[in-house]
């Protein structure tokens, strides 16, 4: 069974710079776990790690797909597990890192079979005019009733992936009767938290830090790449609060705040999401002086387990 390293958490905690950190010192390659990351050109308001920043370590599934593309879980699943297979190939130690939960779990779960049917645009169109007549909570009741099981594995709000259950074929459905936490790697999974005020203390102050990048130049450049405003990449955290700015809908401070409280928010669904899976072990960034001292306490960790040599 190949290994597979896990650093989950909310954004803002530090996830990448651990990883980045644990790699040098366990000889690891690094997948990115992040469903807006894959974009090029999508920088700033992804927080993507810079060439620089990486210090030599290997990043895969970063900069992989352009505005023609519609990137899904299922296509990052299959991405994923080819770069496990890539990197233990080579004798090195692959480092899932990234806060995208459903993505997470659809590489260090099984029974997440996303990957087998293809997404069709025009039935989800449908869906989703269906769930806004209707209102929230109609499409999951529609998923519990024809695929029980399936619906046992999805939260009710998680609307992408409802509307992804209900496209999947009904004969793959016991697929989902698996045990939620068995793992078709031998995994050690990690998790990063903050207190919460040091924590949207570190996301306002990235938020501000993306603007002034450019984030706002970003969104207007990766309209001219021709990224659809309403696509999966435009629709994404950090991108979707920028456009009204452009349509001028909304003035900077007011995009600025509601970025702000949109990551906060976002955040917390994070650590909703994680807490459910009793595997992590979970690290407090407080209780330490630095990155350097997290990844050092992993690393130990690791040793201890003789989950690497």
């Amino acid at each position: 069974m190949k290994k597979l390293i896990a650093i989950v958490g909310p954004t803002a905690s530090g996830k990448s710079n651990v990883a980045i950190e644990l790699a040098k010192q366990c000889n690891g390659e690094i997948i990115s776990a992040d469903s807006a990351q894959v974009y090029k050109g999508l920088d700033i308001g992804t927080a993507k790690v810079s060439n620089s920043e990486t210090q030599g370590i290997k990043h895969y599934l970063i900069d992989i797909v352009g505005a023609e593309t519609e990137y899904n879980v299922g296509e990052f699943q299959k991405d994923a597990q080819n770069a496990i297979d890539e990197i233990t190939a080579k004798g090195k130690m692959p480092i899932l890192c990234g806060g995208s939960g459903l993505y997470v779990n659809s590489v260090i779960n099984e029974g997440y079979d996303l990957g087998l049917t293809q997404g069709d645009p025009k039935k989800r169109k449908e869906l989703a005019a269906l769930e806004k007549e209707h209102g929230q909570g109609y499409l999951y009741g529609i998923l519990a009733e024809k695929f029980p099981n399936r619906a046992k594995k999805i939260h009710e709000n998680d609307y992408q992936r409802i509307l992804r259950g209900l496209e999947m074929d009904a004969d793959i459905d016991e697929n989902y009767t698996v045990n939620r936490w068995s793992s078709p790697y031998d995994l050690q999974i990690f998790g990063l938290q903050k207190e919460r005020k040091l924590l949207y203390q570190g996301i306002d102050e990235r938020v501000d830090n993306m603007f002034e990048l450019g984030l706002i130049e970003e969104v207007a450049a990766a309209l001219s790449m021709g990224y659809n405003p309403k696509g999966n990449a435009l629709m994404a955290l950090g991108y979707k609060e920028i456009l009204p700015l452009l349509y001028g809908n909304a003035e900077v401070e007011e995009a600025k705040n509601t970025l702000k409280l949109n990551t906060r928010h976002f955040a917390k669904r994070q650590l909703t999401w994680f807490r459910r899976d009793p595997r992590i072990i979970w690290y407090d960034v407080g209780d330490f002086a630095n990155i350097a001292e997290i990844s050092f306490a992993i690393f130990t960790k690791l040793k201890q387990d003789k989950f690497i040599i």
